[in-house]
């Protein structure tokens, strides 16, 4: 067994596996799409991977392509249950359940796709998305501002970005009127009496960038913030 071999298979015996098995099929690469291209010529067709941290913890793996379920392996560190939901069109994946990314230093998520049904074999080396546990703790109000608290890493705010809808169901947009501290974020030019939801998200290089599930703010008046 190769030194690639060796790495692979100690990746995949560290994580919780999920398979799903059935006929896999040689897949075109498209401009954009992350190439996962194997020894066998097999290519992936992952378009994004995204992570939800907090009372919701998510991955959402979407495909460049519809997908019949069962064509790669996955894994992750962090959960000892979860479920595999599939949107309607087999092109988003969503795992969820009983996950916490701060169950683990370093939270992982492995995908390898497979040859076949019929042999089981994988045939890539696992290709790893890293996320970044940043669950909200508290959420407070003031006069047209907002705080929102979560375990974040640097108070300048570097890698954070706060994002703002009229619903749950958005659409989110950045807002620009936010300043970072030791405890999170401090959300300014909000209308007082009117109900937001707002989530942070972190990106860094190297890691996928991961949000916090959605919070509902309404901002009072007379308040202050921090």
């Amino acid at each position: 067994m190769n030194n690639a071999n060796n790495t692979r298979h100690r990746l995949v015996a560290a994580a919780s596996v999920v398979c799903m098995a059935m006929a896999g099929s040689a897949m075109a690469i498209e401009k954009g799409i992350v190439d996962h291209t194997t020894n066998y010529g097999a290519s992936g067709v992952i378009a994004s991977v995204a992570g939800v941290s907090g009372a919701t913890d998510k991955i959402e793996v979407t495909f460049a392509e519809p997908m019949n379920p069962g064509t790669f392996g996955m894994g992750v560190n962090f959960a000892k249950a979860w479920t595999k939901t599939w949107n309607a069109e087999k092109n988003v994946l969503t795992i969820g359940g009983d996950m916490d990314f701060s169950a683990a230093a370093d939270p992982t998520l492995i995908v390898y796709l497979m040859q076949t049904a019929a042999d089981r074999k994988d045939i890539s080396e696992p290709n790893t998305f890293k996320f970044h546990d940043i669950n909200v703790q508290a959420v407070s109000t003031g006069n047209g501002q907002a705080n929102v608290d979560f375990n974040i890493l640097s108070a300048n705010g570097k890698g954070y970005s706060v994002y703002i809808a009229g619903s749950q169901a958005g659409p989110f947009k950045p807002h620009k009127q936010v300043n970072f501290n030791s405890k999170g974020a401090h959300i300014k030019g909000l209308e007082n009496g009117k109900t937001y939801w707002a989530y942070v998200e972190y990106y860094e290089d190297g890691l996928v960038a991961t949000r916090t599930a959605p919070v509902a703010i309404t901002p009072t008046s007379p308040g202050k913030g921090r």
